[in-house]
C-alpha cells in the first residue's frame, strides 16, 4: 500500500524529505567529526527514524522494508572497520542512518565511492598534518559518497 498516495501526499514531497534528511545528516555529522571526532547519537537516531517513516510513507510496508534493510547493511558493512578501530562508530551510524535513505545498494555504492575519496582525503590529511597522532575524521569522505549516489541515483 502506498500510504504517500492515499494521504494524498506527492511522491516529491517525500523526496524532498529525504533529500533534506540527508542534507542534516551529511551536514551535522561533518561538523561534528571535524569539530569533536564524534557523531552524536541524537542525529543518526533522528535521521534514521525519519528514514524508516519516509520510505514507509512512500511505499507501505516494502518501503519500511526496504529502508530497514538498507540500515542493516549500511551498519553492517562497517562493523568490521570499527572493531579493527579504523573507523569510529559515529561512521557506522551515520552510514547506518543514511540506508534508510538509500536503501541497500544506494548504501553500498556510496561506501565503495566515499572510500574512494576516503583515500584521497588521507593523504591530504597526511601532507597536511604529518604522521603525528592525529585522527582521520571520516565523515566528510563518507558523506561525499552520499551526496554523489543520491545525486545520481542508485
Amino acid at each position: 500500500m502506498n500510504w504517500a498516495a492515499s494521504l494524498d501526499i506527492p511522491s516529491s514531497t517525500v523526496g524532498m524529505g529525504r533529500l533534506i534528511a540527508l542534507g542534516v545528516l551529511v551536514g551535522g555529522a561533518c561538523i561534528w567529526d571535524l569539530r569533536f571526532r564524534q557523531i552524536p547519537n541524537f542525529l543518526t537516531a533522528s535521521i534514521a527514524v525519519s528514514g524508516l517513516v519516509l520510505a514507509t510513507v512512500d511505499g507501505g510496508w516494502s518501503g519500511g522494508g526496504w529502508a530497514l534493510a538498507g540500515l542493516l547493511a549500511g551498519g553492517g558493512l562497517f562493523v568490521l572497520p570499527v572493531v579493527l578501530e579504523y573507523v569510529g562508530a559515529g561512521d557506522l551510524k551515520m552510514m547506518a542512518a543514511a540506508g534508510t535513505l538509500l536503501g541497500p545498494l544506494g548504501i553500498f555504492q556510496s561506501v565503495l565511492l566515499g572510500s574512494v575519496f576516503g583515500g584521497v582525503w588521507a593523504l591530504a590529511w597526511l601532507m597536511a598534518k604529518g604522521k603525528g597522532k592525529s585522527t582521520l575524521p571520516y565523515a566528510p569522505p563518507l558523506a561525499l559518497g552520499l551526496i554523489v549516489v543520491f545525486s545520481i541515483g542508485p
